[in-house]
């Protein structure tokens, strides 16, 4: 075709917008008081503001998690709340295999503060070491539960200031394969990382990158994007 009509389609093909892809479908686990509703609430707002744009899913005792579900999902999250390890394969008894099965499969998983310490064998077993709470580990900057500003080191060297609660770390074997480690506290604790289960991954976060100012302790600032270059390591 040639003319007019010709150099009009052609404007047309190089203004239109290109096709988009479907967002990705985070499920995010909210049933108090192990998956607290402001902690699940805060961390999909993390979620939505990231370059991913995951839409949101709650699951819980009104919304069970299944695993039609998660055969749709791309990533499933297990928030901050108070949680036991001495029963949490108790408490996530009908959630465990379900996740454990998603992540071995390709999934991928995200545990912040509480959804740290169960994201090792005490509970869906699908992140490698032994989780310790660094409130009264050697030298913290963490006296008890309440809410602190802690420094962390992020892995290019530099120091941030984050949101702190009664949060966790790994004591990750050396040589494990597949391990990313994104900060560590000031003692030398791994504070986040990232790390292969199967075909998937998954990933703990100790200390509160998605607390928003009003929330946060103060003095521990805006820390969104060490969540959204962490979750860049989980999903790519």
């Amino acid at each position: 075709m040639t003319g007019p009509l010709a150099a009009l389609l052609a404007t047309i093909a190089i203004v239109a917008p290109p096709a988009t892809q479907s967002q990705p479908l985070a499920l995010i686990h909210r049933s108090e008081p192990l998956a607290s509703k402001g902690d699940a609430e805060a961390a999909a707002r993390m979620l939505r503001q990231s370059p991913f744009k995951f839409r949101i899913q709650y699951v819980g005792p009104d919304n069970p998690l299944t695993a039609e579900l998660l055969s749709k999902a791309a990533l499933f999250v297990q928030p901050g709340g108070e949680v036991d390890t001495e029963t949490a394969k108790r408490d996530f008894a009908k959630e465990i295999p379900l996740v454990h099965k998603f992540v071995a499969d390709g999934g991928r998983y995200l545990g912040i503060c509480a959804g740290g310490f169960v994201a090792g064998k005490e509970g869906y077993d699908v992140f490698p070491g032994k989780v310790g709470s660094y409130v009264g580990s050697p030298d913290s900057e963490a006296e008890d539960d309440d809410d602190y500003a802690i420094p962390i080191v992020w892995r290019d060297g530099k120091k941030r200031t984050v949101d702190f609660q009664d949060g966790n770390y790994f004591k990750i074997p050396r040589g494990t394969p597949g391990v990313t480690v994104m900060a560590t506290y000031t003692n030398g604790l791994i504070a986040a990382a990232v790390a292969t289960k199967g075909r998937g991954k998954a990933a703990f976060i100790g200390p509160h990158f998605e607390s928003a100012p009003d929330d946060a302790a103060e003095g521990s600032g805006t820390n969104l994007d060490l969540g959204f270059e962490l979750l860049d390591v989980l999903m790519r």
